[in-house]
């Protein structure tokens, strides 16, 4: 799941912000992988610590030496984006996709290599 998710945000990193822009089904899948994506990482993070806050849990995260500070303050950022998705003007939202794919695979395996 985590990996089809992925890929359907990377879609959006495949064409140029013109094609972006232009491409209302692109742009709308793309929005809806980034949220599913970040979702179903958060739940996995939520099997570790059941803490419905987002941001309470980054923090218990990074407490628990699961993360570190770096992707701890990348995570309060993205949620941020993430929660208002719908908001952000197409070109922040395209100069973002290589960082949020990036930062939640980056927890997916930190939640990952925790669990097994």
């Amino acid at each position: 799941m985590f990996w089809e998710l992925y890929h359907r945000v990377e879609k959006g990193t495949k064409v140029s912000f013109d094609e972006f822009k232009k491409d209302d089904k692109l742009k709308n899948d793309v929005k809806d992988a980034s949220v599913k994506l970040y979702s179903y990482v958060i739940s996995m993070a939520r099997k570790i610590y059941n803490i419905d806050d987002d941001e309470k849990l980054f923090f218990e995260l990074f407490k628990n030496k699961i993360i570190d500070s770096l992707l701890l303050q990348e995570l309060i950022d993205i949620r941020s984006f993430i929660m208002n998705i719908n908001e952000i003007d197409d070109e922040i939202l395209y100069s973002l996709l290589v960082r949020i794919m990036e930062d939640l695979e980056e927890l997916f395996y930190s939640i990952k290599k925790f669990l097994t």
